[in-house]
């Protein structure tokens, strides 16, 4: 139970009981039981319940200046977040006055009774309290609660001038205050938190939706085309899981619904997963991170080209080479400018004979999806395959988001 003060401290500071109670019930009946005048103890319900009812952080502080306002006569009150960042005070006619600075002499005292773990009072003489603007807010009296850290504030301090200062009627209102608040402002806190958790959700649901359409449209396209060209059951099922293997790694390298691969690691885990010896294969070029959009269609291509290179190409040899470079060009407008050159490779007698998926799918399909000006052409020592992209946001990743961020 709340007592008066007990002690005059050296310092003009004295100390009440602090209020240990978390326990909103068993706070109330404490209240009630300090509160001898049965009207005062019905303002002081409907008070606190005003306080509880708040619906947003602004309001909980507005409810609690103007409660401490009618039952005490305190001129205002200042929080003091938890991270000790600069403090926000609340009078009748403002809800949240941001304190420009976080070592400010008012936020020095506060801090120091919140440190001391106890509910104190602390009498300056003309404590200025500087404001935004320029304006000054003075006081004289501090009556300073701990809150914890679960409302995301530290302390709360009513303030008082003009002579004034808290009775000891007020010492048994004010914890109540400062609790109840406490209470409300953890609400708060954890209704942000769920706000923020549910638009999140709401995020990543459309995300995945997005991703999932995108992926069920590309594997629906594999299968026309597989179909398409396939001889046999059995060459259009091993065609069919090769390429959705290829489609699946380019997923695993895929951030967000926004932001697909880096295109050096596209290559990379086409050539990995044929085992393709590093010996016999080049790779250069600047960073450039494609969309998911252009990734599953070049992820493709890759494919394609590294099927056909080990099958009738340059890898097809122990000393066939491979060189896979690309640069970014800026005339006539910013183009990817993408190169893969066969050598050492001897293939005229195993040409393919009929028009397959992979030269389909480079000289129409990324026309026809990305705008892509594409040439392919296979020479005695094996394909050789160019393609221009535009770079567009369609195609690739701002620089601002290729870290992963999303915005």
């Amino acid at each position: 139970m709340l007592s008066p003060p007990v002690a005059e401290r050296p310092d003009s500071a004295y100390c009440v009981d602090p209020l240990l109670a978390d326990d909103r019930h068993e706070f109330l009946m404490m209240t009630s039981a300090n509160t001898a005048d049965s009207q005062l103890s019905a303002r002081l319900h409907r008070e606190l319940k005003l306080i509880a009812n708040a619906r947003s952080i602004d309001a909980v502080l507005l409810a609690t200046a103007t409660a401490a306002r009618e039952l005490t006569g305190a001129d205002g009150l200042c929080v003091v977040p938890t991270d000790r960042s600069a403090g926000v005070i609340a009078t009748v006619t403002h809800a949240s006055i941001p304190m420009p600075d976080g070592n400010s002499s008012l936020q020095r005292l506060i801090l120091s009774a919140v440190d001391s773990g106890e509910a104190i009072v602390q009498q300056r003489a003309s404590l200025t309290i500087e404001l935004p603007q320029g304006r000054r807010l003075f006081a004289e009296t501090l009556l300073t609660v701990p809150l914890g850290t679960e409302s995301g504030y530290s302390g709360l301090a009513f303030f008082w001038r003009d002579g004034t200062g808290p009775s000891a009627q007020h010492l048994a209102l004010l914890p109540a205050l400062a609790w109840t608040a406490r209470l409300a402002l953890q609400a708060q806190l954890h209704e942000g938190e769920l706000r923020q958790c549910r638009s999140e959700h709401r995020s990543q649901a459309r995300e995945l939706q997005h991703r999932a359409r995108n992926v069920l449209a590309l594997v629906r396209s594999i299968i026309r085309h597989t179909g398409q060209n396939a001889e046999s059951a059995e060459e259009f099922a091993a065609y069919l899981e090769a390429r959705i293997s290829a489609t699946a790694r380019m997923q695993a390298l895929t951030i967000d619904a926004h932001t697909g691969p880096e295109l050096e690691d596209l290559v990379r885990a086409e050539l990995t997963a044929h085992a393709v010896p590093e010996r016999q294969v080049v790779i250069a070029g600047p960073a450039l991170r494609l969309t998911p959009r252009a990734a599953g269609t070049m992820a493709l291509a890759f494919h394609e080209l590294t099927t056909n290179a080990l099958k009738f190409g340059a890898l097809t040899v122990p000393h066939g080479q491979i060189a896979v470079k690309w640069d970014i060009v800026s005339t006539p407008a910013p183009t990817l400018r993408w190169r893969w050159l066969e050598s050492n490779a001897s293939i005229a007698e195993t040409t393919p004979k009929r028009r397959g998926f992979g030269r389909e799918l480079i000289e129409h399909v990324l026309p026809y999806e990305l705008d892509a000006v594409t040439r392919f052409s296979i020479t005695p020592e094996g394909a050789r395959c160019e393609i221009e992209l535009p770079i567009d946001e369609r195609s690739t990743v701002p620089p601002d988001l290729r870290d992963g961020r999303n915005s």
